[in-house]
Protein backbone atom coordinates (compact mmCIF):
# COMPACT_ATOMS: atom_id res chain seq x y z
CA UNK A 1 0.00 0.00 0.00
CA UNK A 2 1.61 3.48 -1.05
CA UNK A 3 1.75 6.15 2.28
CA UNK A 4 1.12 9.36 2.06
CA UNK A 5 3.38 11.90 3.46
CA UNK A 6 3.37 12.31 7.19
CA UNK A 7 5.13 16.23 6.98
CA UNK A 8 3.77 18.78 8.59
CA UNK A 9 0.19 18.77 8.08
CA UNK A 10 -0.15 22.30 8.47
CA UNK A 11 2.61 23.62 5.94
CA UNK A 12 1.05 21.54 3.61
CA UNK A 13 -2.12 23.20 3.86
CA UNK A 14 -0.79 25.93 3.88
CA UNK A 15 0.99 25.65 0.89
CA UNK A 16 -1.84 23.74 -1.42
CA UNK A 17 -4.31 26.39 -0.16
CA UNK A 18 -2.43 29.39 -1.86
CA UNK A 19 -2.29 27.61 -4.70
CA UNK A 20 -6.19 27.38 -5.23
CA UNK A 21 -8.87 29.70 -5.93
CA UNK A 22 -10.54 31.02 -2.97
CA UNK A 23 -13.21 28.85 -2.90
CA UNK A 24 -12.73 25.55 -4.29
CA UNK A 25 -15.92 23.97 -5.13
CA UNK A 26 -17.52 21.28 -3.14
CA UNK A 27 -17.93 18.75 -6.02
CA UNK A 28 -14.48 18.87 -6.87
CA UNK A 29 -13.50 18.76 -2.58
CA UNK A 30 -15.67 15.23 -2.69
CA UNK A 31 -14.36 14.34 -5.80
CA UNK A 32 -10.70 14.53 -4.58
CA UNK A 33 -11.92 13.23 -0.93
CA UNK A 34 -13.01 10.19 -2.46
CA UNK A 35 -9.77 9.87 -4.96
CA UNK A 36 -7.40 10.10 -2.14
CA UNK A 37 -9.61 7.73 0.02
CA UNK A 38 -9.48 5.40 -2.98
CA UNK A 39 -5.32 5.82 -3.55
CA UNK A 40 -4.05 5.56 0.24
CA UNK A 41 -6.51 3.44 2.10
CA UNK A 42 -7.98 -0.14 2.31
CA UNK A 43 -9.07 -2.25 5.33
CA UNK A 44 -6.18 -1.82 7.39
CA UNK A 45 -4.49 1.48 6.23
CA UNK A 46 -6.91 4.55 7.04
CA UNK A 47 -6.25 8.50 6.80
CA UNK A 48 -6.98 11.08 9.42
CA UNK A 49 -9.54 14.27 8.63
CA UNK A 50 -6.20 15.86 9.03
CA UNK A 51 -4.33 14.23 6.84
CA UNK A 52 -6.72 14.95 3.67
CA UNK A 53 -7.52 18.13 4.79
CA UNK A 54 -3.59 18.99 4.55
CA UNK A 55 -3.56 17.06 1.38
CA UNK A 56 -6.14 18.88 -0.16
CA UNK A 57 -5.79 21.83 1.39
CA UNK A 58 -8.98 22.75 2.77
CA UNK A 59 -10.68 23.02 5.80
CA UNK A 60 -10.64 20.16 8.42
CA UNK A 61 -14.56 20.66 9.70
CA UNK A 62 -15.45 20.58 6.02
CA UNK A 63 -13.60 16.82 5.26
CA UNK A 64 -15.13 16.19 8.37
CA UNK A 65 -18.53 16.63 6.93
CA UNK A 66 -18.11 15.36 3.50
CA UNK A 67 -16.37 11.61 5.60
CA UNK A 68 -19.46 11.61 7.96
CA UNK A 69 -21.89 12.07 4.48
CA UNK A 70 -19.76 9.35 3.19
CA UNK A 71 -20.69 6.86 5.62
CA UNK A 72 -24.08 7.42 5.56
CA UNK A 73 -24.22 6.79 1.86
CA UNK A 74 -22.30 4.25 -0.47
CA UNK A 75 -20.20 6.00 -2.65
CA UNK A 76 -20.02 4.21 -6.14
CA UNK A 77 -21.33 1.35 -4.33
CA UNK A 78 -18.09 1.35 -1.75
CA UNK A 79 -18.35 1.61 1.92
CA UNK A 80 -17.08 4.24 3.56
CA UNK A 81 -15.90 3.65 7.35
CA UNK A 82 -13.71 4.75 10.21
CA UNK A 83 -10.78 2.25 11.80
CA UNK A 84 -10.08 2.93 14.88
CA UNK A 85 -7.39 1.10 16.81
CA UNK A 86 -9.48 -1.86 18.21
CA UNK A 87 -10.11 -2.76 14.77
CA UNK A 88 -7.15 -2.74 13.75
CA UNK A 89 -6.10 -5.30 16.45
CA UNK A 90 -5.71 -8.54 14.76
CA UNK A 91 -4.31 -7.07 11.32
CA UNK A 92 -2.22 -8.70 9.44
CA UNK A 93 -0.23 -6.04 7.45
CA UNK A 94 3.07 -4.40 9.29
CA UNK A 95 1.94 -0.84 9.32
CA UNK A 96 -1.56 -0.74 10.31
CA UNK A 97 -3.10 3.07 10.44
CA UNK A 98 -6.52 3.88 11.84
CA UNK A 99 -8.34 6.98 9.67
CA UNK A 100 -11.04 6.75 6.95
CA UNK A 101 -10.98 4.24 4.16
CA UNK A 102 -13.16 3.14 1.48
CA UNK A 103 -13.64 -0.57 0.60
CA UNK A 104 -12.14 -1.67 -2.01
CA UNK A 105 -14.11 -3.39 -5.01
CA UNK A 106 -12.68 -6.67 -4.76
CA UNK A 107 -11.77 -8.76 -1.46
CA UNK A 108 -8.68 -10.21 -1.64
CA UNK A 109 -10.09 -13.59 -2.47
CA UNK A 110 -11.70 -12.22 -5.48
CA UNK A 111 -8.47 -10.83 -6.25
CA UNK A 112 -6.78 -13.82 -5.95
CA UNK A 113 -9.55 -16.01 -8.44
CA UNK A 114 -9.36 -12.61 -10.59
CA UNK A 115 -5.39 -12.61 -11.35
CA UNK A 116 -5.11 -16.52 -11.20
CA UNK A 117 -7.95 -16.43 -14.09
CA UNK A 118 -5.82 -13.19 -16.05
CA UNK A 119 -2.58 -15.58 -15.50
CA UNK A 120 -4.62 -18.44 -17.13
CA UNK A 121 -5.37 -17.16 -20.15
CA UNK A 122 -1.46 -16.52 -21.03
CA UNK A 123 -1.67 -13.47 -22.40
CA UNK A 124 0.94 -10.64 -23.64
CA UNK A 125 3.37 -10.58 -20.93
CA UNK A 126 3.45 -6.34 -20.50
CA UNK A 127 -0.70 -6.40 -20.77
CA UNK A 128 -0.16 -8.95 -18.37
CA UNK A 129 1.18 -7.01 -15.59
CA UNK A 130 -0.90 -3.88 -16.43
CA UNK A 131 -3.74 -5.89 -16.13
CA UNK A 132 -3.14 -7.59 -12.99
CA UNK A 133 -1.54 -3.80 -11.68
CA UNK A 134 -5.33 -2.74 -11.87
CA UNK A 135 -7.17 -6.24 -10.60
CA UNK A 136 -4.83 -5.27 -7.17
CA UNK A 137 -5.65 -1.46 -7.25
CA UNK A 138 -8.87 -2.41 -7.28
CA UNK A 139 -8.77 -4.29 -4.20
CA UNK A 140 -6.48 -1.52 -2.46
CA UNK A 141 -3.27 -3.61 -2.87
CA UNK A 142 -1.38 -2.11 -5.67
CA UNK A 143 1.97 -2.19 -3.30
CA UNK A 144 2.36 -5.67 -3.60
CA UNK A 145 3.37 -5.63 -7.33
CA UNK A 146 7.06 -5.93 -6.69
CA UNK A 147 6.63 -9.22 -7.87
CA UNK A 148 5.12 -8.65 -11.39
CA UNK A 149 7.79 -6.38 -12.93
CA UNK A 150 8.39 -8.48 -14.98
CA UNK A 151 6.10 -11.17 -17.19
CA UNK A 152 6.78 -13.45 -20.04
CA UNK A 153 4.81 -13.70 -23.37
CA UNK A 154 4.14 -17.25 -23.67
CA UNK A 155 6.65 -19.23 -26.71
CA UNK A 156 3.18 -19.27 -28.45
CA UNK A 157 1.51 -16.34 -27.39
CA UNK A 158 -1.36 -15.06 -30.20
CA UNK A 159 -0.95 -11.77 -30.40
CA UNK A 160 -4.61 -11.88 -31.99
CA UNK A 161 -6.02 -13.66 -28.73
CA UNK A 162 -7.36 -10.32 -26.97
CA UNK A 163 -8.70 -8.81 -29.78
CA UNK A 164 -10.16 -12.36 -30.66
CA UNK A 165 -11.83 -12.20 -26.98
CA UNK A 166 -14.09 -9.39 -27.67
CA UNK A 167 -15.06 -9.87 -31.15
CA UNK A 168 -16.19 -13.41 -29.35
CA UNK A 169 -18.19 -12.13 -26.77
CA UNK A 170 -19.94 -9.71 -29.30
CA UNK A 171 -20.43 -12.58 -31.45
CA UNK A 172 -21.47 -15.05 -28.88
CA UNK A 173 -24.12 -12.15 -27.44
CA UNK A 174 -25.27 -10.73 -30.86
CA UNK A 175 -25.84 -14.65 -31.96
CA UNK A 176 -23.60 -14.04 -35.07
CA UNK A 177 -21.46 -16.51 -37.24
CA UNK A 178 -18.01 -16.07 -37.44
CA UNK A 179 -15.02 -17.37 -39.90
CA UNK A 180 -11.44 -17.76 -38.61
CA UNK A 181 -8.29 -19.94 -39.50
CA UNK A 182 -7.33 -22.77 -36.62
CA UNK A 183 -3.66 -23.29 -35.76
CA UNK A 184 -1.93 -26.51 -34.95
CA UNK A 185 1.73 -26.74 -34.18
CA UNK A 186 4.57 -27.13 -36.14
CA UNK A 187 8.48 -29.25 -35.82
CA UNK A 188 9.26 -25.93 -33.67
CA UNK A 189 6.79 -26.01 -31.92
CA UNK A 190 5.02 -22.88 -33.10
CA UNK A 191 1.44 -22.23 -33.89
CA UNK A 192 0.74 -22.21 -37.74
CA UNK A 193 -2.75 -22.41 -39.47
CA UNK A 194 -4.17 -26.10 -40.99
CA UNK A 195 -4.15 -26.31 -44.13
CA UNK A 196 -5.86 -28.29 -46.77
CA UNK A 197 -4.25 -30.97 -49.25
CA UNK A 198 -3.44 -28.59 -51.70
CA UNK A 199 -1.58 -26.52 -49.35
CA UNK A 200 -4.33 -23.61 -49.10
CA UNK A 201 -4.96 -22.04 -45.43
CA UNK A 202 -7.99 -23.75 -44.09
CA UNK A 203 -11.42 -21.77 -43.35
CA UNK A 204 -13.73 -22.71 -40.65
CA UNK A 205 -17.10 -21.39 -40.66
CA UNK A 206 -18.83 -21.49 -36.97
CA UNK A 207 -21.77 -20.39 -34.77
CA UNK A 208 -20.01 -19.37 -31.34
CA UNK A 209 -21.96 -19.79 -28.36
CA UNK A 210 -19.84 -20.18 -25.19
CA UNK A 211 -16.34 -19.03 -23.81
CA UNK A 212 -15.20 -21.38 -20.64
CA UNK A 213 -11.76 -22.54 -19.20
CA UNK A 214 -11.27 -26.12 -18.59
CA UNK A 215 -8.47 -28.21 -17.57
CA UNK A 216 -6.52 -25.23 -17.63
CA UNK A 217 -7.14 -24.32 -21.31
CA UNK A 218 -9.49 -21.64 -22.92
CA UNK A 219 -12.41 -23.29 -24.99
CA UNK A 220 -14.85 -21.70 -27.38
CA UNK A 221 -17.92 -24.22 -27.11
CA UNK A 222 -19.57 -23.55 -30.95
CA UNK A 223 -20.72 -25.14 -33.80
CA UNK A 224 -18.65 -25.53 -36.73
CA UNK A 225 -20.60 -25.97 -39.65
CA UNK A 226 -18.74 -28.64 -41.40
CA UNK A 227 -20.59 -30.72 -38.56
CA UNK A 228 -23.39 -32.09 -37.08
CA UNK A 229 -22.56 -31.18 -33.76
CA UNK A 230 -20.99 -29.06 -30.99
CA UNK A 231 -17.28 -28.55 -30.97
CA UNK A 232 -14.57 -27.63 -28.30
CA UNK A 233 -12.12 -25.05 -30.16
CA UNK A 234 -8.78 -23.80 -27.72
CA UNK A 235 -9.34 -19.90 -28.03
CA UNK A 236 -5.40 -19.24 -28.37
CA UNK A 237 -5.36 -21.01 -31.89
CA UNK A 238 -7.75 -19.03 -33.66
CA UNK A 239 -6.32 -16.58 -36.35
CA UNK A 240 -7.68 -14.09 -38.62
CA UNK A 241 -11.38 -13.63 -37.08
CA UNK A 242 -14.08 -11.93 -38.95
CA UNK A 243 -17.60 -12.11 -38.88
CA UNK A 244 -18.72 -13.52 -41.75
CA UNK A 245 -19.13 -11.31 -45.25
CA UNK A 246 -22.66 -12.88 -46.64
CA UNK A 247 -25.00 -13.96 -44.06
CA UNK A 248 -23.92 -12.83 -40.42
CA UNK A 249 -26.80 -14.85 -38.55
CA UNK A 250 -25.52 -18.14 -36.92
CA UNK A 251 -27.11 -21.54 -38.83
CA UNK A 252 -27.93 -23.03 -35.54
CA UNK A 253 -28.69 -21.63 -31.46
CA UNK A 254 -27.50 -23.46 -28.91
CA UNK A 255 -30.52 -24.78 -27.53
CA UNK A 256 -31.08 -26.72 -30.52
CA UNK A 257 -28.17 -28.85 -29.29
CA UNK A 258 -29.98 -29.35 -25.96
CA UNK A 259 -30.58 -33.24 -24.74
CA UNK A 260 -34.85 -32.50 -24.24
CA UNK A 261 -36.73 -31.37 -26.79
CA UNK A 262 -38.12 -27.71 -26.11
CA UNK A 263 -35.86 -27.38 -23.04
CA UNK A 264 -32.69 -24.45 -22.98
CA UNK A 265 -29.40 -26.41 -23.44
CA UNK A 266 -27.84 -26.15 -19.72
CA UNK A 267 -23.81 -25.96 -20.51
CA UNK A 268 -23.63 -26.42 -16.67
CA UNK A 269 -24.36 -30.09 -16.67
CA UNK A 270 -23.35 -30.31 -20.14
CA UNK A 271 -19.54 -29.88 -18.73
CA UNK A 272 -19.83 -31.83 -15.95
CA UNK A 273 -20.58 -35.08 -17.72
CA UNK A 274 -17.36 -34.21 -19.49
CA UNK A 275 -13.66 -34.87 -18.00
CA UNK A 276 -12.47 -33.46 -21.09
CA UNK A 277 -14.36 -31.63 -23.65
CA UNK A 278 -15.85 -33.69 -26.20
CA UNK A 279 -18.54 -33.97 -28.49
CA UNK A 280 -20.95 -37.03 -27.98
CA UNK A 281 -23.74 -38.14 -25.74
CA UNK A 282 -23.45 -38.75 -22.52
CA UNK A 283 -24.06 -42.38 -20.88
CA UNK A 284 -24.46 -44.33 -17.63
CA UNK A 285 -21.35 -44.91 -16.65
CA UNK A 286 -20.98 -47.95 -13.97
CA UNK A 287 -17.55 -48.74 -11.89
CA UNK A 288 -15.76 -49.64 -9.01
CA UNK A 289 -13.27 -47.55 -7.00
CA UNK A 290 -10.59 -48.98 -4.76
CA UNK A 291 -9.20 -46.70 -2.10
CA UNK A 292 -9.29 -42.67 -1.89
CA UNK A 293 -12.32 -40.63 -4.36
CA UNK A 294 -10.53 -38.19 -5.55
CA UNK A 295 -9.58 -39.18 -8.87
CA UNK A 296 -14.09 -39.12 -8.74
CA UNK A 297 -14.74 -35.61 -7.58
CA UNK A 298 -11.42 -33.96 -9.05
CA UNK A 299 -13.56 -34.74 -12.22
CA UNK A 300 -17.05 -35.60 -11.97
CA UNK A 301 -19.10 -32.98 -9.59
CA UNK A 302 -22.04 -35.00 -9.70
CA UNK A 303 -21.44 -38.74 -8.98
CA UNK A 304 -23.94 -41.72 -7.16
CA UNK A 305 -21.76 -43.49 -4.69
CA UNK A 306 -21.97 -46.16 -2.46
CA UNK A 307 -20.00 -47.81 -0.29
CA UNK A 308 -19.79 -51.42 -1.18
CA UNK A 309 -17.14 -53.17 1.28
CA UNK A 310 -13.30 -53.22 2.36
CA UNK A 311 -10.09 -55.02 0.61
CA UNK A 312 -6.83 -55.74 2.28
CA UNK A 313 -3.88 -55.42 0.16
CA UNK A 314 0.03 -54.90 1.43
CA UNK A 315 -1.84 -55.47 4.71
CA UNK A 316 -3.60 -52.00 4.46
CA UNK A 317 -7.34 -52.15 4.58
CA UNK A 318 -8.69 -50.21 1.69
CA UNK A 319 -12.52 -48.97 0.89
CA UNK A 320 -14.52 -50.12 -2.25
CA UNK A 321 -17.06 -47.88 -3.60
CA UNK A 322 -19.62 -48.67 -6.31
CA UNK A 323 -19.91 -45.83 -8.66
CA UNK A 324 -22.47 -44.67 -11.13
CA UNK A 325 -21.85 -41.16 -13.36
CA UNK A 326 -23.46 -40.34 -16.54
CA UNK A 327 -20.74 -39.28 -18.27
CA UNK A 328 -19.41 -39.33 -22.24
CA UNK A 329 -17.39 -42.42 -23.07
CA UNK A 330 -14.65 -41.10 -25.15
CA UNK A 331 -13.85 -38.55 -22.39
CA UNK A 332 -14.24 -41.07 -19.64
CA UNK A 333 -11.91 -43.51 -21.72
CA UNK A 334 -9.03 -40.45 -21.20
CA UNK A 335 -9.90 -40.18 -17.57
CA UNK A 336 -9.50 -43.66 -16.71
CA UNK A 337 -6.36 -44.08 -18.64
CA UNK A 338 -4.37 -41.69 -16.87
CA UNK A 339 -5.30 -43.45 -13.62
CA UNK A 340 -4.44 -47.27 -14.77
CA UNK A 341 -1.22 -47.28 -13.38
CA UNK A 342 -2.74 -48.18 -9.58
CA UNK A 343 -5.33 -50.10 -10.86
CA UNK A 344 -7.75 -48.26 -8.19
CA UNK A 345 -10.55 -48.33 -11.04
CA UNK A 346 -12.69 -50.76 -13.20
CA UNK A 347 -15.35 -49.98 -15.48
CA UNK A 348 -18.13 -52.13 -15.06
CA UNK A 349 -19.82 -51.07 -17.44
CA UNK A 350 -21.54 -50.14 -20.45
CA UNK A 351 -19.47 -53.07 -21.87
CA UNK A 352 -18.23 -50.82 -24.85
CA UNK A 353 -16.32 -48.77 -22.83
CA UNK A 354 -14.57 -51.95 -21.40
CA UNK A 355 -14.13 -53.31 -24.44
CA UNK A 356 -12.40 -49.76 -25.75
CA UNK A 357 -10.29 -49.71 -22.84
CA UNK A 358 -9.42 -53.68 -23.80
CA UNK A 359 -8.21 -52.08 -27.23
CA UNK A 360 -5.99 -49.26 -25.93
CA UNK A 361 -4.66 -52.03 -23.47
CA UNK A 362 -3.77 -54.48 -25.93
CA UNK A 363 -2.06 -51.58 -28.14
CA UNK A 364 0.18 -50.38 -25.56
CA UNK A 365 1.02 -54.28 -24.37
CA UNK A 366 2.18 -54.96 -28.05
CA UNK A 367 3.90 -51.38 -28.36
CA UNK A 368 5.90 -52.08 -25.01
CA UNK A 369 6.04 -55.74 -25.30
CA UNK A 370 10.01 -55.69 -25.65
CA UNK A 371 10.97 -53.32 -22.88
CA UNK A 372 14.68 -52.86 -24.18
CA UNK A 373 13.18 -52.24 -28.29
CA UNK A 374 14.21 -48.70 -27.84
CA UNK A 375 17.72 -49.35 -26.58
CA UNK A 376 18.50 -52.06 -29.27
CA UNK A 377 17.58 -49.57 -32.19
CA UNK A 378 19.65 -46.86 -30.49
CA UNK A 379 22.58 -45.91 -32.68
CA UNK A 380 24.64 -45.15 -29.03
CA UNK A 381 23.30 -49.01 -27.94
Amino acid sequence: MSRMADDDPSRASRMSQASRTPRTPTAQIVVEILELLAAHTDREHGLTAAQIAARLGVNEKTVRTHLRAFGDMTPLGRKVGHLGRADLAHAESADPRPGWYIEPVFDTAQMRLLTDGVMLSRPDGEYLRDLIAKIYSFAGRSGQLRGLTRLDTPKNYNTEFLNNIELLNDAIAHERAITFHYCTYDIDGRLVPRRDGDGTIREYHVDPYHLMYKNNLYYLLCHMHVYDGLSYLHVDRIRDLRLDEADHSIVKRLDDFSDEPDRPFDITHHMAQRPYPVNGPAVPISMRITGPLEPLYDWFDDADVTRAGTVTRNGTARPVYEVHVVANERATLWWALQYADGGDIEIIAPSSLRERLREVGARLAATYATTDAADESSPCA
